[in-house]
């Protein structure tokens, strides 16, 4: 029985299904693809990889248009001269869009503070947070909002941002009188690396008191390095090397 459970995948135990090597003419249709666009030395050793390396160089493969690579390429190794001698002027911006905190006064910052919460009331404010950085160079493989960085609380980034728009729904409520709390949706965006450490650790943190569903964490695109000739470049015979921007983990002003 446990045999027959685990030719179907059945059983419960950490056992993944085997992975299946690409269809035959589901790989000549992406060789095409690229060879039209002159990519097509991703392919090279295509033949020589265990069927783990083929179904993973498919996967990537498959989820890059290199099409819009080659647009992209040409854009950065010839980008367009400018026949205008005039230098861009950079002006800051106008006084009346612009204002310090330390500079404003009390009856100014109590407006900004309640136009604030009126906004969360109403459903108006999201929350954008980068964090698809590890905290190696914090001497740990972990998302950087995972770490402990020494708090008397020991509270991590991640629950210190949670906890604080938490708070600012509870206040935004308050203030409008309203018998349910408004919104404030959490968009977390990963790397790949990062992506299941983080969703395990929100899961594991029950989302600290925020609903699940407004918690919503996706992982950032990427795109393949490109050689001064503007071809694709290999990590490995089985991975396209890939550039991934450095994001910065930054926590919701306190309310």
């Amino acid at each position: 029985m446990n045999n027959l459970l685990e030719r179907l995948n059945l059983t419960s135990g950490e056992k993944k299904a085997p992975v299946q090597e690409p269809v035959a003419q589901d790989v000549s249709k992406l060789q095409e693809k690229y060879r039209k666009a002159g990519q097509d030395h991703v392919f090279k050793f295509y033949d020589e990889l265990a069927t783990e390396g083929k179904a993973k160089l498919y996967e990537q493969l498959s989820n890059f248009d290199p099409d819009k690579i080659n647009v992209l390429a040409d854009k950065a190794l010839s980008p367009p001269k400018n026949n205008d001698d005039k230098k861009p002027e950079i002006e800051p911006l106008p006084a009346d869009v612009s204002e310090s905190l330390l500079e404003a006064d009390k009856s100014k910052i109590e407006e900004y503070y309640t136009s604030g919460l009126q906004l969360v009331a109403e459903n108006k404010v999201g929350v954008v947070l980068m964090a698809g950085g590890q905290g190696t160079r914090l001497g740990s493989s972990d998302p950087k909002g995972c770490f402990d960085i020494g708090l008397p609380s020991h509270k991590t980034l991640f629950q210190m941002q949670g906890e604080r728009i938490l708070k600012a729904e509870e206040l935004a409520q308050k203030q409008a009188g309203k018998d349910a709390r408004p919104v404030i949706p959490w968009y977390v965006m990963t790397s790949g690396p990062t992506r299941a450490a983080t969703s395990k650790y929100f899961k594991d943190h029950n989302y600290f008191g925020l609903s699940e569903e407004n918690v919503i964490i996706f992982e950032q695109g990427v795109l393949p390095c490109i050689s001064n000739e503007g071809k694709i470049l290999m990590e490995s015979k089985e991975k396209v090397e890939v550039y991934v921007p450095k994001m910065e983990l930054n926590v919701l002003t306190n309310f």
